[in-house]
């Protein structure tokens, strides 16, 4: 996950080592240290696509209008949305159906996981 210089100071606090996102065969991993962690289900997944994230919306684990983010930089983010609710760790325990992301190559991000889901789908 890319950092902004000025968030720099508050995620090194709470998330040292960064963020990291990871995908796999059956799920989705997102965590942003202390911050924040989602386990996401592929086949759980009906829909990606991308939106602005705005610098005043905040850097962190944010608990938005019906999404929540795992921001570390303002800026495009991938957008998962779900069948159905899962918890997330934000720092607390929260159920949603969106989760955005901010990696470093949406676009690439957005093939794999649109593949790996593919994937499942034909198992």
């Amino acid at each position: 996950m890319p950092r902004s210089r000025w968030a720099l100071a508050f995620l090194a606090l709470f998330a040292p080592h960064g963020g990291a996102v990871e995908l796999d065969s059956a799920r989705c991993e997102i965590r942003l240290g202390v911050l924040g962690r989602a386990q996401i289900p592929l086949k759980l997944v009906t829909r990606v696509s991308t939106m602005d994230w705005p610098w005043w919306a905040g850097v962190g684990v944010r608990i938005g209008r019906g999404v929540v983010g795992f921001v570390s930089k303002s800026g495009q983010v991938v957008v998962i949305e779900l069948a159905e609710p899962i918890e997330v760790r934000a720092p607390l325990r929260w159920s949603t159906q969106r989760i955005a992301v901010r990696v470093a190559d949406t676009e690439a991000f957005m093939v794999a996981l649109a593949y790996r889901v593919t994937e499942l789908s034909h198992e």
